[in-house]
């Protein structure tokens, strides 16, 4: 919920701000025209649903991600409502394994791509999602790249 309320947000706020201005300094169709375009371009590229192929690679990790969060809920309720028996517990803690592995791969690829495109230009809404990610450096080495944190973590 609070990756939709960001968007919702930052994506929507700022851009609608940035059309207001424009609309107001817009002295002809055509400049009308071209302010409007870039509304919508600036909305689908911040959403990640714009045409290129780097931004719909974001997307589909930002969803896959997502969904890992919605099976570990999954898992996590099993347990919590009459998970006790050892046959139920072991299939469990086998699918968290498998599903705390895929989302911190999925992670940091993610991190890694949005970096990319960080260095290769300037997008404040990306930096702004990169820190939510990875807001206390967990996914950083000591080297200052990106990786998957090793083994898995202690559950209680």
């Amino acid at each position: 919920m609070h990756f939709i309320s960001m968007s919702w947000i930052e994506v929507y706020h700022s851009a609608w701000t940035k059309f207001c201005d424009g609309m107001a300094s817009a002295t002809t169709l055509d400049e009308v025209m071209e302010v409007h375009e870039a509304y919508l371009s600036s909305i689908q590229r911040q959403c990640f649903v714009a045409s290129d192929k780097l931004w719909a690679l974001i997307a589909s990790r930002v969803k896959t991600i997502l969904g890992l969060a919605l099976d570990f809920h999954n898992v996590e309720q099993t347990l919590g409502t009459g998970g006790t028996a050892a046959s139920v517990r072991a299939r469990c803690e086998m699918e968290l394994d498998g599903i705390e592995k895929q989302f911190d791969e999925c992670v940091v690829f993610l991190l890694r791509i949005l970096s990319f495109k960080l260095n290769v230009g300037h997008f404040p809404h990306l930096a702004d999602l990169v820190t939510r990610i990875n807001y206390n450096h967990y996914y950083m080495s000591d080297t200052g790249s990106f990786t998957a944190i090793p083994g898995p973590r202690t559950r209680q």
